[in-house]
This record gives structure tokens, C-alpha cells and sequence, in this order.
């Protein structure tokens, strides 16, 4: 039996916990004798998660303490952690850990901080994996390209057994995602909105706060075109309803391999995508769906297939005969055991995190590698120009997973957290005002 120790963040239903998920039971379905072991790093645990894990033979370690980790960690044959920037998971990168075999999976595309993949990772890790193919084409990364293998996300396709399309009123674009902050375009409204079809409709469902998009509606004169679902679980009977994939993501996204998209494009469902992280080198533009570069092109790509049934047809007969033979849990399974078998050829060895820092605020700063010199200077003393830069943050470096606001909640009491959450947050109420 082998055994297989996960670390992450949390153990809740978004696309890394279900990867775990998947791994375990196609693994079984295999006939492979993997035992899978979740230690999430916080106490953010959704009892959903924990009956998904139940069915699927995964165990879960319900408790953050450390010693009790350390147990688990000790009898593992290789431990898996699923990389993105969180003051979490650095927290357990810097502890005094037990020889290991690790594996580090890179859930993040890596091009836009805070969600960066960092230096040292390289050599910590005994085996990086990263999610996207882009992220081998970064420029940090190219070094590091040729030995890296690339593993996607692994989704539960069992979820959409005996799929149909049901019959229903006007013609339906389907987004399922997140809603925060770096996930979905600044423009999903309005450019959804322009599309001038009256039967034109929207169906959302992620979770996330989806009252700001809600507004956006509402001063649009657009509110009847969007139903808001929050999140759901029946995929299956969601996507049933939609006639299009309208998954408009970020400029800023750091997706990578994308359960949502995989799973759309696995039942036939046409995409409509911009081409920002990896989620172009899922789609191929005209063949298995549209890939666009700006909210017009994007509002033109709708509009027009809805009015061309035949196109929207060959497109998702493409996407999911592209999906099949791509997605197949089976093949990731497969991918996974040849690189688990590498990994057991060497001994456990042990590791440590170079050192970056003695407080949060230079632990966040070290995080974004070459891309936090504002931080870096402001930390030296006062530097009105760092301090013009971290004001004008984006929404994902302030308030994304990884982003100021996240270390500063996990840390209140540093000094410099809480002033550059202050800088923007001025710049923010001087821009309303304005």
C-alpha cells in the first residue's frame, strides 16, 4: 500500500480538493493500492468535503495541530502539496519538518502576484508539477521547464453520468466559478449585458459574493437577464440547462487547468474563454470553442453563436471529444503512479526553508518573490513611491487568496499588514468619492 499525505490550505469542494478526490477513487477503479491521507493546514473544513471523502476512501486529519501532522507526515511514503501563495501553507514550508519524499503540485498558473511560484520551491520540492503548460513558458521558470512535468487538475467525471440537455426557455450562457476577487472578469456584466439577444439569459453559480454583480446588473437596466445560483453541487443537472459556456475569467487569473471548463467541455457544451492563464491551452480557438482578447470580442463571440446552432454544435462535439481524450481521470491516474514511482526511488531526505524574513510582513513580501520590491522598500522605512504602488494594488493582490488583506487577517497585529492595507483602502474610498 502506498501512502500518500496531502497538504493543503483547506478541505472544502473547490477544484484542488476535488483533484485529491478524484485521484483517490479513479486510483481505485485502477486496481492500484493508494491509501490518500488530507491534512488540511487550517481549521476550514466543509462537512460536504468530508462525506465526498468518505465515499472516496480519503482519509482527513481534522485537526491543524502540529504534532499530529507530524505523525502523519512520518509514516507517508510521499507527501503531496498543493502549491498557492497563502500565509498557511509558507507557515508550513518554514516549519521544522520530518524527512520526506515531497512532491509539490503547483495549483496556481504563476504569472501575476501574489500567486507566484517561488525560487526556492525548485530546490525544496524533491518533484515539481505544474497544472498548466504555460506556466513551464513563464520566464522564471525556464530553468526549470524541461524537468517539469505537467499533471492537470483531475476531475470527477462520474458527476455527470446519464448527462442530457433539458429542454427550457430563451438561450442560456452558463458560468459556473468562483465570483472573487481575480477569478472572474471585471466586465462579466457588461459585457454580457451588451449581448443584443432579448431571449439572451445568464445563469451564475459559484460561490463567492455575487451582490456586487448583482448591482452591476441592476444599473445596466439588465437585472431579469441574470439568475444568480450561488453554489451547486448537482453539476450535472446545472449544465443541462445551459446552451453555451460563458467562462470570462480575469486578466489576472492564475487558473490553471480549470474542473469547471473540463467539465463543461466533457458533456459538449461549447466555451466562449479570453485567453488569460492556462485556460488557453485548454481551448483551441474555432475548433473546440472561442477564444477571445477584449469585452467586445467577447459580447460578438455570444451573440453570434447564438444564432448559429450548427456552429455551436461542431464546437462542443470537438470540446468533447477534445475533453475525453485530455481529462480522462484515468490518464492523470496513470500520469501520477509513473511519477510516484520515480519519487520512491530515492530515500526521504530532509529540508529547509530558506530563510526570508522574521515577521509576516517580510514573509508576504519574500512570497512574491521578484515581484514585491514596493513591499521590500516600504519595510526599509517610508518610500512615497512603494507606498503610491501598494495603494494602487490590484484586486487580487489586495484582497485575493495570497493578497495583503489575507496575511494581514492571518496576522492583525503586524505593523507594516496593516498599513498597506490601509494605503489602499484610501485609495479605494478617494476613487468613490471621485
Amino acid at each position: 500500500m502506498l501512502k500518500l499525505v496531502h497538504i493543503i490550505e483547506r478541505f472544502g469542494t473547490a477544484g484542488p480538493e476535488r483533484s485529491i478526490l478524484a485521484a483517490a477513487k479513479y486510483a481505485a477503479r485502477a486496481g492500484l493500492h493508494h491509501e490518500h491521507t488530507v491534512c488540511p493546514l487550517t481549521c476550514a473544513i466543509s462537512p460536504l468535503a468530508l462525506a465526498l471523502a468518505r465515499q472516496s476512501g480519503v482519509k482527513v486529519l481534522r485537526t491543524p495541530a502540529a504534532a499530529a501532522r507530524a505523525e502523519v507526515l512520518t509514516g507517508a511514503d510521499i507527501v503531496i502539496a498543493h502549491f498557492w501563495n497563502n500565509p498557511a501553507l509558507y507557515g508550513w514550508l518554514r516549519s521544522a519538518l520530518p524527512p520526506m519524499r515531497l512532491m509539490v503540485w503547483l495549483k496556481i498558473f504563476g504569472s501575476h502576484r501574489p500567486q507566484v511560484i517561488p525560487s526556492p520551491l525548485y530546490a525544496f520540492a524533491d518533484l515539481l508539477v505544474a497544472t498548466s503548460p504555460g506556466t513551464l513558458t513563464l520566464p522564471g521558470f525556464a530553468v526549470q521547464a524541461p524537468s517539469t512535468p505537467v499533471v492537470f487538475g483531475l476531475a470527477d467525471f462520474d458527476r455527470l453520468a446519464n448527462f442530457a440537455p433539458q429542454p427550457h426557455t430563451g438561450f442560456v450562457v452558463g458560468y459556473v466559478g468562483g465570483l472573487g476577487p481575480g477569478k472572474v472578469h471585471p466586465e462579466f456584466v457588461a459585457m454580457s449585458a451588451a449581448v443584443c439577444k432579448p431571449s439572451a439569459r445568464f445563469v451564475v453559480c459559484g460561490s463567492g459574493a455575487w451582490q456586487p454583480l448583482q448591482q452591476q446588473a441592476q444599473a445596466l437596466g439588465a437585472t431579469e437577464r441574470f439568475d444568480y445560483r450561488g453554489y451547486v453541487e448537482s453539476i450535472g443537472r446545472t449544465l443541462a440547462e445551459f446552451d453555451l459556456f460563458g467562462y470570462p475569467l480575469s486578466p489576472e487569473t492564475y487558473a490553471t487547468s480549470e474542473k469547471a471548463l473540463q467539465e463543461a467541455m466533457w458533456v459538449g457544451l461549447p466555451p466562449v474563454v479570453f485567453s488569460h492563464g492556462g485556460v488557453r491551452y485548454l481551448v483551441e480557438d474555432g475548433v473546440t470553442g472561442r477564444v477571445v482578447e477584449s469585452a467586445g470580442a467577447y459580447t460578438s463571440a455570444i451573440e453570434h453563436l447564438c444564432q448559429a446552432p450548427a456552429e455551436r454544435a461542431h464546437l462542443g462535439a470537438n470540446a468533447r471529444e477534445y475533453a475525453r481524450a485530455t481529462f480522462d481521470p484515468l490518464r492523470g491516474v496513470r500520469q501520477l503512479t509513473e511519477l510516484y514511482k520515480q519519487l520512491m526511488e530515492s530515500p526521504k531526505r530532509e529540508r529547509q526553508w530558506p530563510a526570508d524574513g522574521h515577521t509576516p510582513a517580510e514573509w508576504f513580501a519574500a512570497s512574491l518573490g521578484d515581484q514585491g520590491g514596493a513591499f521590500a522598500r516600504s519595510l526599509r522605512g517610508p518610500d512615497g513611491a512603494a507606498e503610491a504602488e501598494i495603494a494602487a494594488a490590484s484586486d487580487l493582490l489586495f484582497s485575493g487568496e495570497g493578497g495583503i488583506a489575507h496575511y494581514h487577517n492571518t496576522y492583525p497585529d503586524d505593523p507594516h499588514l496593516r498599513f498597506w492595507a490601509s494605503l489602499v483602502r484610501q485609495q479605494r474610498r478617494q476613487h468613490a468619492i471621485g
